[in-house]
């Protein structure tokens, strides 16, 4: 029998059981697909990190995100715990004071990390692709009636639309939609599989905290989570969404964004997104957070 340390990591907070929890486990050499599979299922968090040691030269390590009934292409939460958890363990060269860049393999490609430690405090930040935006040719109505709000809600000023990693971006006028909505999601996961979207993030320039650019909350059912607490790779979209609609400065250079999602559900956490700008364009985007281990075990195979 075989034994794999696994941990409980809340990702974009700094206090525990807040944030967005992840299961990482940190030694997943020699597990199939379908035990990684298992195990996801089995932990039933809304994603489960695999460490797995790289394959070639050009990659300092692996890292495989599965949900409780697939495997997804990015998990910006998950890459955050991930990481939060090999510097615990001082592995990777990553001790007690440390600033080290990696390049991960994943399933959408490579993905440039770099992890700054001083003492226990673990600041992770990752590149993600510069998303395409197009506009959303389905009926609005549809989606309102999914999420129990009635369409006066929708933020006119702003467009709905779908990025290329297929999020469906909904403004609304502000929070108080947000906070009040009941979604049914067996008719939004419908809704979501017939247009090939991966999940729906609803959100509003209103914020509960005076220096976020927006509040959201965001639903993907269609791969198993009803409710994401706070969700990286959305949060980094939803950021160029924003520049591309002049919501936040146009100069040149980066611009530093924090986003924030999850407070309704009582798990509240920040992400911070950076934005590099060039000739008014987006060159590259990443996010970043801290995270809390909340618990530590072993898990027997």
């Amino acid at each position: 029998m075989n034994s794999y340390i696994v941990k409980h990591v809340d990702a974009f907070t700094d206090r525990a059981l807040t944030g967005n929890p992840a299961a990482v486990l940190i030694n997943a050499s020699g597990l199939s697909d379908e035990q990684m599979q298992l195990i996801a299922r089995e932990m039933n968090l809304s994603e489960t990190a695999f460490v797995l040691p790289a394959t070639d030269s050009t990659h300092d390590l692996e890292l495989r995100w599965l949900t409780p009934t697939k495997e997804v292409n990015l998990c910006g939460h998950a890459t955050i715990a991930a990481f939060h958890a090999l510097a615990e363990e001082n592995m990777f060269g990553l001790g007690e004071h440390s600033n080290k860049k990696f390049h991960v393999k994943t399933r959408s490609g490579t993905l440039p990390v770099s992890v700054e430690r001083r003492d226990e405090k673990v600041m992770v930040k990752f590149g993600i692709p510069v998303p395409t935006f197009a506009k959303f040719d389905g009926q609005i109505a549809d989606l309102f009636n999914t999420l129990s709000v009635p369409t006066e809600q929708l933020d006119k000023s702003l467009p709905v639309l779908i990025s290329s990693s297929r999020y469906l971006y909904l403004p609304f006028i502000n929070r108080e939609p947000l906070l009040k909505m009941s979604p049914d999601f067996q008719m939004l996961k419908q809704l979501l599989l017939r247009r090939d979207l991966t999940g729906v993030c609803v959100f509003t320039t209103e914020t509960k905290h005076p220096t976020s650019a927006a509040h959201s909350r965001f639903f993907a059912p269609a791969v198993g989570i009803d409710e994401d607490p706070v969700t990286g790779s959305a949060q980094g979209e939803l950021a160029c969404y924003l520049f591309k609609q002049n919501r936040l400065p146009q100069s040149d250079g980066v611009i530093s964004v924090a986003l924030e999602q999850g407070y309704v559900i009582n798990r509240g956490g920040r992400v911070w997104s950076e934005l590099v700008i060039k000739s008014g364009a987006i060159e590259s985007v990443s996010i970043s957070g801290y995270a809390v281990t909340v618990m530590n075990g072993k898990m027997l195979m």
